[in-house]
């Protein structure tokens, strides 16, 4: 003799059909109930400081008007000597300085 147990199956599966739902709802809301309240964030003043003197660098554009004046000014009076030397013995220095 065969029984059919159709219907206890059927009622079994949906049940574990709702609680499987259940437990997916309550894990995506309780992610969202942490995030809302539990994130923080503090900068030093270390940092807002370095935060600004790098926009202010990147914001430059990297003239600086007051050795401009200088250099200018100097030529025009004759006081700016260009030593052809010193400028080799740099070049020099950094191309060594560049390449170990």
């Amino acid at each position: 003799m065969t029984i059919n147990t159709i219907t206890t199956r059927v009622g079994y599966e949906s049940h574990r059909l709702e609680q499987a739902e259940q437990q997916r709802q309550e894990t995506q809301q309780v992610p969202a109930q942490q995030d809302a309240s539990s994130d923080r964030v503090s900068i030093s003043d270390e940092a807002r400081i370095k935060a600004g003197t790098l926009k202010a660098a990147q914001e430059s554009d990297g003239v600086r008007p007051d050795v401009v004046a200088e250099a200018k000014a100097r030529i025009a009076a004759g006081q700016y000597k260009i030593d052809s030397r010193d400028i080799a013995a740099s070049l020099v220095k950094q191309e060594l300085d560049l390449w170990g």
